[in-house]
């Protein structure tokens, strides 16, 4: 059998990688409606909405900052679907709409959660976008107030 000489694998590499660029995802920001988003609906602290903004505004809002890597595939792929599928869990900027007021405390119950057990940020997020780690006093801050949320849930069952 005879061997494929290790620059045709090169050549042909390279060559593969620039023919997927023309496969681009959709990387769209749906337009913001302040009265649509979480603000408009629930009290979130000052400290949280900043925590909110830094660590998950990126896949759970319309405002995704694209970074440049997004734009490469086939990395750009991983990134979009990231992106929609954070925003078809929760769009912050898109509350109303995607949640009726049940799921609203379902979903602010939850986040404590996930921050606290470190699955939100998601881990390969943090490393790739620096300074998007939840402190513990962020978490904690974070938890107060998710944590209201659940209480509420509770008692409104507890009320049934």
């Amino acid at each position: 059998m005879k061997r494929i000489p290790a620059k045709w694998i090169v050549v042909g590499s390279i060559a593969f990688l620039i023919l997927i660029q023309i496969i681009q995802p959709s990387r769209t920001n749906p337009p913001v409606v302040p009265s649509r988003s979480l603000e408009a609906h629930v009290n979130v602290p000052p400290e949280v909405q900043s925590v909110l903004k830094r660590s998950c505004y990126d896949c759970h809002s319309s405002s995704t900052v694209w970074p440049w890597y997004s734009y490469v595939a086939p990395v750009s792929w991983y990134v979009a679907h990231d992106v929609n599928v954070g925003r078809s869990h929760v769009n912050l900027q898109d509350w109303e709409a995607q949640v009726n007021p049940q799921e609203g405390l379902e979903h602010l119950g939850l986040i404590c959660k996930l921050v606290r057990n470190g699955n939100m940020p998601p881990a390969d997020y943090r490393v790739m976008h620096k300074g998007t780690d939840v402190s513990p006093e962020e978490t904690n801050a974070v938890c107060a107030w998710s944590q209201k949320f659940s209480a509420a849930e509770d008692s409104d069952k507890k009320g049934d």
